[in-house]
């Protein structure tokens, strides 16, 4: 009579759209009914980078140098808005949430992925290039912040994965970021947040 394999003891990793935090759930968080989604950010490999940006700087936002060349699995998301502001120039501000997540084959490849990373942006910050102007902080050992004026961006490794959001426009910049980690359970730890200045358009918005 023939063996009945054993069955694996190991939990299949979650698909990784079930990361991405959903236009509702956003629009709730935010208290901003007027996001929907925008369909050129909905992808499965990183942009590439802007490369008139000075070179550290170029991984800041979401694109093929933030998360590297070793990743197996990519979806992105965005959602965007209008908000009552007016610029000087009479052009009503844009908001938006953007969401990346990228798996590797392993969580020691995700975590050189992050500690890269952590290197990179650091690098930008010292540059104290006007255009690139954040602050940048960690607020624990798996999370990367950099803030400035109404836009926020946290990275987050949790085992093989490593997740980007992205918020400008919108007060509750750091609820949506931390909504969900990327572990798939929501968390409910705010971390205070400082507001430095940015005098560019985030790389967030594409």
């Amino acid at each position: 009579m023939p063996s009945t394999p054993a069955k694996s003891s190991t939990t299949p990793a979650a698909g990784i759209d079930t990361l991405i935090v959903s236009v509702e759930d956003v629009r709730r968080i935010a208290n901003a009914d007027d996001l929907a989604p925008h369909e050129h950010a909905d992808v499965h490999k990183p942009p590439p980078a802007d490369a008139n940006a000075p070179a550290p700087c170029r991984a800041v936002g979401h694109n093929d140098l933030t998360f590297g060349s070793s990743w197996s699995e990519f979806r992105s998301a965005g959602y965007h808005g209008v908000t009552d502001d007016i610029n000087p120039g009479g052009i009503s501000q844009v908001n938006g949430v953007t969401q990346a997540v990228a798996r590797y084959p392993n969580a020691g490849i995700t975590g050189a992925a992050f500690h890269q990373l952590d290197l990179t942006l650091q690098a930008c910050a010292d540059l104290h290039d006007p255009n690139w102007n954040f602050t940048l902080d960690k607020p624990d050992p798996s999370t990367l912040r950099i803030t400035a004026e109404q836009w926020s961006h946290l990275y987050r490794q949790k085992s093989d994965v490593l997740i980007s959001v992205g918020v400008v426009g919108l007060e509750s910049a750091e609820q949506i970021a931390i909504h969900r980690p990327p572990d798939g359970h929501r968390s409910h730890h705010v971390a205070p947040g400082h507001l430095g200045r940015f005098n560019r358009a985030p790389p967030t918005i594409r």
